[in-house]
C-alpha cells in the first residue's frame, strides 16, 4: 500500500524514542534545515551512472566514483560551485569492475577508488587503485595509476584525514593499509569484532581517535566502534549488535518504529558524542536512520546507546520492481552550526535530504533537494529506477558546500543552512510517487 500515513507521521516530528519502542509528540521548537542547490552538471555522463562522491579537504575538488559502466572516476572543479567541471574522466580497463567508492588522500594529487569484481586487464579485478592526480608523474588533466593496493572485493575505502593510512572493507572485517609510500602500498592486516562479520563502510573520526564501522552480516550485524589512537593498529572499542533486534516490517513503517537490519553506514556528530547509523534494505520495508549515544548522555563507546530514529522523509513500501532502493536511507554526513546539528543524506529516491538531529533523540526531516535535473538527457544506471537516486552526501567545512552525488543525473552542489525548515520536498511539500 502506498499510505502517505508515514510522510505525515515524519513532516510531524513522529519519532523513535529513547530505547527506540515508543514515540514523542511533535518536536518544539520549530525543525530547522534549508537546503539550497548551488550548481549541477551531468559531466560527460557515463554508460553506468555514478557512485559514491567526495570532496577534497580545501573544497576546491569533488570526486564521484562509477557503478556499473566503464567511467571510473571523475574528477571535478568546484571552485565555482555554481559551475561544476569535469577535469578528468579516468576509465577503468577492466570489464565489470565497480568502483563505488572514491576518497581524496590528504596529500595533494592523490585519491583512491574501490575495485569489486571484474577482470580483464591483466591484473587481479579485486583491490584499489591509487590515482595520482598531481602528486607525481600525474596532472589533474591527465591522470596515472600509481599502483594497485592488493585488497579484496573492495566496495568502500577510508583515507585517514591526519596519516598515511588507508581502511578498506573485507568480507571478515577492516583492512588496515599503510599508504606512506602510493606507489608501493603495505599491510593488509584485518580487524575485527568477536564474532567476525562483514564491514561495509567506515569513517574516521579524528576527534575521538575512532572508526565508526558498519557491519552488514557475515557473522555480526551493527555497529562497531574501533580505536585508532595508533592508526594502523585499530582495536575494537565498542559495539552495538542487531541480533535479537526486531527487523523492519510494514507494521513497524506504518507505526513509524525502528527496525535493525542491514547496518550499512556509520558517521559522527563532530561536536557531540553521538553517531548516526543508516540501514539500508533494498525491496520491502525501508531502512531508516539511529541515533547512538557514545557518550552524550548514558551511553558510551564501549556500550553504545539508542536514543533516536526516523525515516526518510517519503518511506513507504518497496513492493514493486521499479522501486528498488527508492527509499531506504543511505549515505551521509552531521554539518555542526551553534546549537544546531543537521544531518545531511544522500537518500536514493528522496535526493538529498536535510535531517534536523538538534535533539539526537527527536530526529525529524526538514528538507530536501530532488536530484533529477536534467533526468531527461542522461543516459544514467540503467539497473535503478528513474532520477532522483542520490547515494551519498558530503560536506566541505572550510567552504561550507554539501556535494551530493546522483546515480542517474551527476554531481550537485549545495548550501545547507540552520533557516527554520520548509517541511521537506524543497518547498514544495513532501513528495509521493
Amino acid at each position: 500500500m502506498k499510505s502517505t500515513r508515514r510522510t505525515l507521521l515524519t513532516i510531524l516530528g513522529s519519532t523513535v524514542a529513547v530505547g527506540g519502542i515508543g514515540t514523542t509528540g511533535a518536536r518544539t521548537p520549530p525543525t530547522k534545515g534549508r537546503i539550497r542547490k548551488l550548481g549541477h552538471s551531468l559531466l560527460s555522463d557515463p554508460a553506468g551512472g555514478y557512485a559514491e562522491e567526495d570532496v577534497r579537504a580545501d573544497g576546491q575538488y569533488a570526486l564521484l566514483g562509477s557503478f556499473t559502466g566503464p567511467g571510473g572516476s571523475f574528477l571535478v572543479d568546484i571552485s565555482n560551485p555554481h559551475d561544476p567541471t569535469e577535469v578528468h574522466e579516468f576509465p577503468t580497463p577492466s570489464d565489470g569492475v565497480r568502483h563505488a567508492d572514491v576518497q581524496f588522500d590528504r596529500r595533494d594529487g592523490l585519491y583512491y577508488r574501490s575495485r569489486e569484481g571484474g577482470g580483464g586487464d591483466g591484473e587481479p579485478p579485486n583491490g584499489v587503485d591509487v590515482i595520482d592526480y598531481g602528486y607525481d608523474e600525474g596532472t589533474p588533466e591527465d591522470p596515472v595509476k600509481a599502483s594497485r593496493i592488493p585488497a579484496g572485493s573492495t566496495h568502500n575505502v577510508e583515507s585517514h584525514p591526519e596519516g598515511d593510512v588507508l581502511y578498506t572493507t573485507e568480507h571478515d572485517g577492516v583492512g588496515v593499509w599503510d599508504t606512506s609510500d602510493p606507489t608501493d602500498v603495505t599491510g593488509g592486516d584485518v580487524v575485527s569484532p568477536d564474532p567476525a562479520g562483514d564491514c561495509h563502510d567506515m569513517v574516521v573520526d579524528t576527534e575521538r581517535d575512532l572508526l565508526h564501522c558498519a557491519f552488514i552480516g557475515g557473522g555480526f550485524d551493527g555497529y562497531v566502534a574501533m580505536d585508532i589512537s595508533d592508526p594502523l593498529s585499530p582495536t575494537v572499542a565498542g559495539k552495538f549488535s542487531y541480533e535479537g533486534l526486531p527487523d523492519y516490517t510494514e507494521e513497524r513503517l506504518e507505526a513509524g518504529e525502528p527496525g535493525f537490519s542491514n547496518c550499512h553506514y556509520a558517521s559522527h556528530d563532530p561536536d557531540r558524542d553521538l553517531v548516526v547509523v543508516g540501514d539500508e534494505i533494498g525491496f520491502g520495508a525501508p531502512g531508516g536512520k539511529h541515533i547512538f549515544d557514545i557518550g552524550w548522555g548514558d551511553g558510551s563507546v564501549e556500550d553504545p546507546e539508542h536514543v533516536g530514529f526516523t525515516y526518510s522523509p517519503n518511506a513507504q513500501m518497496m513492493d514493486e520492481a521499479d522501486e528498488l532502493f527508492d527509499w531506504t536511507t543511505h549515505n551521509h554526513q552531521v554539518i555542526s552550526k551553534g546549537n544546531n546539528s543537521l544531518l545531511v543524506s544522500g537518500d536514493y529516491h528522496e535526493g538529498t535530504v536535510v535531517y534536523d538531529i538538534s535533539d539526537p533523540t527527536d530526529p525529524t526531516p526538514a528538507d530536501q533537494y530532488r536530484t533529477d535535473d536534467m533526468a531527461d538527457q542522461a543516459d544514467g544506471a540503467g539497473f535503478v529506477g528513474e532520477a532522483p537516486m542520490a547515494w551519498g552526501a558530503n560536506y566541505s567545512e572550510q567552504r561550507d558546500l554539501v556535494v551530493t552525488g546522483d546515480m542517474q543525473t551527476g554531481i550537485y552542489v549545495f548550501k545547507v543552512t540552520p533557516a527554520a525548515a520548509r517541511g521537506g520536498g524543497g518547498g514544495a511539500g513532501p513528495e509521493t510517487r
